[in-house]
C-alpha cells in the first residue's frame, strides 16, 4: 500500500469513530518502501542521504504520527488500529500495544522484550518492532510496524527512532522458517483480541480505495464519506 493515501484514510475513519458511526477497525498492511518522518523529526538530520533513498526505490513523507524517523518497506506487517483510546490511558495503550507484538512473538517461539523510556519491541536489544499514534477526540490511529522479512539494509538510510547505534532485526534474521505473514497476521490478530478484551470480526482482504464502501460510509462517488 502507498502511505499517504493510507494516512488520509486513517484520519477520516478516526472522525467516523469519534462520532459513534463505527466502533473501530485494525488494518494488516505492507507499505511500498517509504522512510515517515514523525512530528520531532527533521529529514535533514534523521536520514542519511535523500539521494540514496532515492536510488534505492524509497520516498520519503511527512507523517501525522509523533516520534521520529521509521521505515516500512515490504516484509514489514504495518498495523493501524483506528479505535478509542482504552480507559483514555494513552501510556498503557501503547504498552498494550507493545503487549501484542510480544505476544505475537511469543507464538513463533522468540522472546522480544521492552526498553524503559523508548517504545517498541527488541529482541536481544535490537528493535524488531516500533510503536507510533496520532490521537484526537481519545481515538488512536496509527500503531505498530513489526519487521518479518523486511530488507534490514534500508535501515542503513535513516538514524531509527532517533538512535544513531540502533540496530534492527526481524522475524526472519531470527528464525527464517517462522517469517510467514499469514501466520504473523493471524497471531497478530488473536493476541489484539486477548490483550484489549475486543471482539475482532474475520481478516478480509480489501483495496484500501474500497475500505469505506465496505464499512459503509462512502455515501456516493461524488459525496465524501466524512
Amino acid at each position: 500500500m502507498p502511505y499517504l493515501p493510507l494516512q488520509e484514510l486513517q484520519g477520516r475513519l478516526r472522525q467516523a469513530v469519534a462520532e459513534g458511526v463505527l466502533p473501530g477497525v485494525v488494518f494488516l498492511l505492507e507499505h511500498e518502501p517509504v522512510i515517515t518522518l514523525g512530528s520531532r523529526a527533521k529529514a535533514s538530520r534523521d536520514v542519511y542521504s535523500l539521494e540514496l533513498a532515492r536510488e534505492r526505490g524509497v520516498q520519503l513523507a511527512y507523517s501525522e504520527r509523533g516520534g521520529q524517523a521509521t521505515l516500512h518497506a515490504p516484509g514489514q506487517l504495518v498495523s493501524y488500529l483506528v479505535v478509542p483510546v482504552p480507559r483514555r490511558d494513552l501510556t498503557s495503550y501503547v504498552r498494550g500495544l507493545e503487549e501484542i507484538v510480544l505476544r505475537t512473538l511469543h507464538g513463533l517461539g522468540l522472546t522480544g522484550h521492552r526498553r524503559a523510556g523508548h517504545p517498541g519491541v527488541y529482541v536481544a536489544g535490537e528493535k524488531i518492532a516500533s510503536v507510533g499514534l496520532r490521537c484526537q477526540r481519545w481515538v488512536a490511529s496509527h500503531g505498530t510496524s513489526l519487521n518479518v522479512s523486511i530488507d534490514l539494509s534500508l535501515f542503513d538510510l535513516i538514524v531509527s527512532c532517533g538512535e544513531p547505534g540502533l540496530r534492527q532485526t526481524s522475524i526472519a534474521a531470527l528464525a527464517e522458517d517462522k517469517a510467514d505473514m499469514n501466520l504473523v497476521k493471524r497471531l497478530y490478530l488473536t493476541a489484539a483480541a486477548e490483550v484489549f478484551s475486543w471482539q475482532i470480526g474475520p481478516l478480509t482482504p480489501a483495496d484500501y480505495q474500497d475500505v469505506e464502501r465496505w464499512l459503509g460510509l462512502a455515501q456516493s462517488e461524488n459525496e465524501p464519506s466524512y
